[in-house]
């Protein structure tokens, strides 16, 4: 709507780009802007429980978690087998279909467990880095701010107070043109009483007496 309302009114057409980092970092901005502020993380919750064995987070032997949501289990099954050096798995009756995996679902989940909680993260990134499914490892509120699709994104933004006193919100994440929206910060109060009233005709010997008067601070 904002590119065409763009193009209306300036006869420009407008690229539009909006992705799902950038819309979650949104919709978490306040906890990120106070996570970014205090440097201290939230932590990740426990893994989830799921009808699908590849829907779930699994924790890694130094305590981290990666975060698996491979919709199609049976799809990518055989793949992870290798990721996690189980082959047995991949021919495993229990496993051989989708419908095995919803089945039983839960020692597919003890098997992945068993094996993510063998090693660390950072074994697991460099050997899920080929890994066809959809995998991310679960970021505290601190580490994605520094996450570097957040940073050349620009879904960051430097903000300043009204006593100039620097700090960051996350951007809004629609972005015209790949430029990165610039979050400016909340007006004080009354802040802008004369320019608004003045913007609907009232001179200032008007605004002086509604203030007199108490009708506006």
């Amino acid at each position: 709507m904002g590119a065409l309302f763009h193009r209306e009114r300036t006869g420009e057409a407008t690229e539009v780009d909006v992705s799902l980092l950038g819309a979650g970092l949104w919709a978490m901005g306040q906890a990120l802007a106070l996570s970014d502020r205090l440097g201290m993380p939230w932590k990740p919750g426990p893994a989830d429980q799921s009808m699908n064995p590849l829907v779930a987070n699994y924790e890694t032997s130094d305590g981290r978690w990666i975060a698996l949501t491979c919709l199609q289990a049976g799809v990518y099954w055989g793949s992870m087998c290798e990721v996690i050096e189980r082959l047995d798995l991949a021919v495993d009756e229990r496993f051989a279909r989708h419908a095995d995996l919803v089945a039983n679902c839960t020692p597919a989940m003890h098997e992945l467990s068993a094996a993510f909680a063998a090693r660390p993260l950072a074994e697991w990134i460099e050997r899920l880095a080929n890994f066809t499914g959809q995998w991310a490892v679960v970021q505290d509120s601190v580490e994605v701010i520094s996450d570097p699709q957040t940073v050349a994104n620009g879904y960051l933004q430097e903000c300043y107070s009204a006593e100039g006193t620097a700090f960051r919100l996350v951007a809004a994440p629609v972005q015209y043109n790949g430029s990165p929206a610039v979050p400016t910060r909340a007006p004080q109060f009354n802040e802008h009483c004369e320019e608004i009233l003045g913007e609907i005709g009232l001179d200032m010997d008007a605004i002086i007496q509604l203030k007199i008067d108490g009708v506006v601070a």
